[in-house]
């Protein structure tokens, strides 16, 4: 059994006592975790026993007193409710998820559980940290789009579309930065690369060499 609190508690907890909000999201989420691997375990167990109970009545035609068959029962009675409550366990993970990203959005795109090898795969795959900004740049435009009438009045969206020209320019600003230091990693990462490649190339051309040395 995990010593890990139940996932609502901790989140009641860490809202209440002001917790750091990186670090008590990360451990919300290992409790979160460890729920989901006991919701995991008790579908597993439901779904055998519901496959076991189907054998030994198929065929039979039985009813239950209030008219619904064996196999009805026990899927109403064991896993409907199991599969409510595992779905009920992903919208408690998406609401308070939504809740740490308005207080520290950055924790949510540089989650602490991330592994290195994780996250230069992330890299290779094109999610950078540039990317938060075609997604808020897009985002902005649809809401300004849909509440323009709203905003020629003067009135406030209470959305990105309220966002000033100024903090636009910090927006830029901050882009322009981030855009320089991939550049960087990535100049770097291709200067690693090529010295693998180039190690490789002399260490193969060696292994030929040699065996036409030998008369291969």
């Amino acid at each position: 059994m995990s010593d890990l609190p139940n996932s609502v508690t901790y989140m009641t907890q860490a809202i209440r006592n002001g917790l750091n909000e990186r670090e008590s999201f990360h451990k919300f989420f290992e409790c979160w975790i460890v729920e989901q691997d006991q919701h995991l375990q008790e579908l597993i167990s439901a779904s055998r026993e519901y496959e076991e109970q189907r054998e030994r009545t198929r065929g039979r035609g039985r009813r239950q007193d209030g008219g619904t068959t064996v196999e009805e029962d026990v899927r109403e009675r064991t896993l409907r409710p199991l599969l409510e409550r595992v779905v009920h366990h992903y919208e408690h993970y998406y609401r308070a998820k939504s809740r740490w990203a308005k207080s520290d959005i950055l924790s949510m795109f540089n989650p602490s559980w991330r592994s290195s090898l994780e996250d230069a795969f992330l890299w290779i795959g094109g999610w950078r940290p540039s990317m938060a900004f075609h997604l808020l740049y897009s985002k902005s435009g649809l809401q300004l789009e849909a509440r323009l009438g709203e905003l020629l009045q003067g009135l406030s969206t209470g959305d990105l579309g309220d966002l000033s020209p100024s903090q636009l320019d910090q927006v830029n600003e901050l882009q322009k930065q981030t855009i320089r230091e991939e550049k960087d990693i990535t100049e770097k990462l291709a200067k690693q690369q090529e010295t693998v490649a180039d190690s490789s190339m002399v260490e193969l051309t060696h292994v030929v060499t040699e065996m036409m040395r030998e008369g291969w």
